[in-house]
């Protein structure tokens, strides 16, 4: 009994001592993140290990491409590039493991969610319930402490959040083995599923492949047809970029502004109109539980039957369940947009670095568009058009002014 007090009592203690420096901000993990080493100067602190950094932010350059996390793990082992656990039993002269170069997919996982590549670190992403139960359980995020640019950053933050929005999009090869730099990103306005990509062996040329709604299915579907060519949407994407990073470049400060009252203007007809879906949703609630009572009490009273208000009561509540988890899903949509602001600056990183772009590659379409809507095709003057809308990163969708291509810059805004 003394023994287990006294354990009880060392256990409370070290708790205490850990908590204390987690809340100040330093590092209470044993080891570095792989990319980090200690400080030999002072090993509170965290140093970038170039060797380790190199591999994690080719892990990411090959994420914002397109790669899945196994498809990075084939990448890494056929490059022969040493595993985590090699790495650190190299650097610290410990026994090598068997298969230095055999790269799995949960370590490529496992770097790609960490947080501490943008420079941050993180405390309490874990506990133990007791000193007898030693098992780690993951604590929620909310109790969880962030403290940034604690040390040099590997990763951009802005990169690091794409990376997660891309991983969010499960991005399959079709049958025949072809992918396209679009799959994942283009999205149907009517029913906001995704278009999936069809290709077929028997085309004469990739000038048939082409994105359709995974809703459609051949006019059996609940939604219409949104059929678009891939050739085309590669010109029109391109057309587009090219054409919004020209405005950019010629008109910065005017765009900075206009980006900036865009966005306020859209999130407030946005939340408006997420309010309202709200409040509609939270009537309706109301209005079942009315209905629900007044079935109970005409099946005490005996003028409903009992099959029968079972199968009422069966239905209205299934359509209170549904409703139940709308109003949640508006609720974690309305509080997003309330905190969400459009990071211009670091849209217009990237027009710097893509002020040339003549032609797109999975990396570049990633990092630029966040998604593409196509919509239901209409007919004017006796051909098909369809009307495509492109949502930019940080920035969403751009509003080009039109103005004149032949007169020299700085001579006139556009009207």
């Amino acid at each position: 009994m003394f023994n287990d007090y006294y354990a009880k009592d060392i256990s409370k203690k070290i708790r205490a001592v850990v908590k204390i420096r987690g809340e100040a901000g330093e590092h209470i993990a044993s080891n570095p993140p792989y990319g980090y080493v200690k400080d030999p100067q002072n090993k509170k602190k965290w140093i970038v290990d170039e060797e380790a950094a190199k591999v994690v932010r080719r892990i990411f350059d090959l994420c914002i491409a397109g790669k899945g996390p196994m498809q990075i793990a084939k990448i890494l082992t056929a490059s022969k590039v040493l595993t985590v656990t090699a790495y650190n039993a190299k650097q610290k002269g410990w026994a090598m493991p068997d298969n230095l170069y055999q790269w799995c997919s949960k370590s490529v996982t496992t770097i790609l969610e960490r947080t501490e590549c943008t420079g941050c670190t993180v405390n309490f992403k874990t506990y133990t319930k007791s000193l007898k139960f030693k098992k780690r359980m993951v604590n929620p995020k909310e109790k969880q402490r962030i403290f940034e640019d604690t040390q040099p950053a590997i990763i951009e933050r802005g990169q690091r959040e794409r990376v997660q929005e891309l991983r969010t999009n499960k991005r399959r090869p079709t049958k025949t083995g072809k992918t396209s730099i679009f799959s994942g990103l283009v999205y149907c306005a009517d029913c906001g599923a995704k278009l999936y990509y069809c290709t077929c062996n028997t085309y004469k040329d990739d000038s048939q492949n082409h994105f359709v709604c995974s809703n459609y299915k051949s006019n059996t579907g609940s939604c219409q047809i949104h059929y678009i060519r891939e050739v085309t949407l590669y010109k029109r994407v391109l057309e587009c970029i090219q054409g919004t990073l020209s405005y950019v470049q010629l008109f910065r400060d005017d765009f900075t502004q206009e980006m900036l009252a865009q966005d306020e203007a859209s999130r407030k007809a946005e939340l408006t109109q997420k309010r309202k879906a709200l409040s509609g949703a939270q009537k309706r609630m109301e209005d079942l539980d009315k209905i629900i009572q007044r079935l109970y009490e005409d099946s005490v009273l005996g003028k409903l039957s009992d099959l029968r208000f079972q199968k009422l009561s069966a239905q209205y509540e299934t359509e209170q369940a549904e409703i139940q988890r709308l109003a949640s899903s508006l609720e974690q949509e309305i509080e997003n947009e309330t905190e969400q602001i459009a990071d211009v600056g670091r849209f217009l990183q990237l027009a710097d670095r893509y002020s040339d772009l003549q032609e797109l590659d999975a990396s570049t379409v990633n990092e630029l568009i966040d998604r593409i809507v196509i919509h239901s095709p209409e007919r004017i003057g006796g051909r098909k058009h369809v009307t495509i809308e492109i949502y930019f990163t940080y920035v969403g969708k751009i509003r080009i002014p039109l103005y004149k291509p032949d007169i020299p810059a700085g001579t006139e805004k556009p009207a």
